[in-house]
């Protein structure tokens, strides 16, 4: 969820409790005030009634509220003068609508001209609580759909001028590259705490360049430097092996010195194309046929696997064309290929699955199952392999993380690899 949209979110759910409780005080607020008005009003008619009737000579009894709004009976003096005025909710039934309603009663005491004393309750109009709940829950619902309305409009409107310097610098980091060498200062915004995030960020990428740089230039010299005489020792014990006052021990001494040198050679190698990898070197992506690819390396394995008698089978289910950089998918899959090779065993197979969305590769062999915290950790070499350094399985790793794609690995008595991809 964006930070605009969770934000919203969130003053609108404020928005609605807040409304809720204001409409539940301003409901008992309005409900008190209108029983105020109509106990007024009962007071006042209240007035009206006694200076009417105090005077009559002849005062009518009645215990039902018929045709009047009001009822008499006579009392005692006693009992009139412990008799306050007081207002009270109830129920009345009405012949008229022949059903019962709620008002408000007044109950008060007074004296005739006659010296008599009287009891005299009076009702006003029906006082509907439930159509007042109504009216009054359909009009704040409107209020609530009007503030809601204008509060998202008009927070989205403020939050994104708000917010825009943090989503260009959002944009700037998801576009910035470390290879790009060069560093273009973001946006320059007057709000001083995405001015400070600004800087902080400019100040840590442009560290980080540095230390990218220096890094790339280290591990490129160090590899030429190494290569070089790596290269020359080789070629100078190749010659010297030829020579004809050697013996053949010596010669194979030679012999073993050359593979040592070539292992660190390979190594060299590895190590380098895993840093480059890992520094995201390999930019540029073009769409990958893993159909060609596999069918170019199974050309050029043949006749390794021949000679080892490893049969290759090549299933192709469907095309997968996928986006990434050339170089990474070819290292990818050869080590794979090749990792499947030289860890099968005499008279082994090697089969290659191929779908329109991954591709898996699985081996005989006599290895076991490989543990899984083993799996892609570097120099975990097959003490069988002379040559191996160990770094197949890391570099494959390395290239599937910064590719967006996946590895897994499963044994079921053969070696399982399969790769697809793990963009959403």
């Amino acid at each position: 969820m964006k930070l605009i949209d969770r934000t919203l979110l969130f003053l609108s759910a404020i928005l609605l409790v807040n409304v809720s409780l204001w409409a539940v005080l301003f409901y008992y607020q309005l409900l008190t005030q209108v029983k105020n008005t109509v106990d007024e009003g009962l007071a006042n008619y209240k007035i009206v009634l006694i200076d009417k009737l105090k005077d009559d000579s002849l005062i009518m009894q009645q215990d039902v509220f018929a045709e009047n709004i009001y009822i008499i009976r006579s009392v005692s003096e006693n009992y009139a003068l412990q008799i306050r005025d007081s207002y009270k909710d109830t129920i009345i039934f009405s012949g008229v609508e022949n059903k019962n309603y709620q008002t408000r009663l007044l109950t008060t005491a007074f004296i005739a001209a006659d010296g008599k004393y009287y009891e005299m309750k009076v009702i006003s109009q029906e006082l509907d609580n439930g159509k007042l709940i109504k009216k009054l829950a359909t009009s704040l619902l409107w209020l609530f759909l009007f503030l809601f309305v204008s509060t998202i409009l008009f927070n989205n409107f403020v939050l994104k001028k708000t917010w825009k310097p943090f989503y260009e610098l959002l944009k700037y980091l998801n576009d910035f590259k470390l290879d790009k060498g060069s560093l273009i200062e973001p946006t320059d915004t007057k709000i001083k705490e995405f001015s400070i995030l600004n800087k902080s960020i400019l100040n840590l990428l442009r560290t980080n360049v540095n230390i990218f740089n220096s890094q790339k230039q280290f591990i490129e010299n160090a590899a030429h430097e190494l290569q070089t005489p790596l290269a020359i020792g080789i070629n100078k014990l190749e010659l010297l092996a030829g020579a004809d006052e050697l013996s053949p021990v010596i010669i194979q001494k030679i012999g073993n010195i050359i593979e040592t040198f070539q292992r660190l050679s390979g190594l060299n190698k590895s190590l380098l194309l895993l840093s480059k990898i890992e520094n995201q070197q390999f930019t540029f992506e073009e769409q990958i046929n893993f159909d060609e690819l596999f069918v170019r390396l199974i050309r050029d394995f043949s006749d390794y696997a021949e000679y080892l008698k490893i049969e290759i089978t090549y299933f192709n289910e469907g095309p997968w064309l996928f986006q990434m950089n050339k170089d990474l998918a070819e290292f990818l899959s050869m080590n794979l290929v090749k990792n499947a090779i030289t860890n099968n065993m005499q008279g082994g197979e090697l089969i290659i699955k191929l779908s329109s969305s991954y591709f898996i590769i699985e081996n005989t062999s006599d290895e076991p199952e490989i543990p899984a915290d083993k799996l892609f950790q570097r120099f975990n070499r097959n003490p069988k392999s002379k040559n191996s350094t160990g770094l197949g399985l890391a570099i494959v790793k390395a290239i599937a993380d910064v590719s967006e794609l996946s590895v897994n690995y499963s044994y079921n008595g053969r070696h399982i690899f399969k790769v697809n991809s793990s963009r959403l």
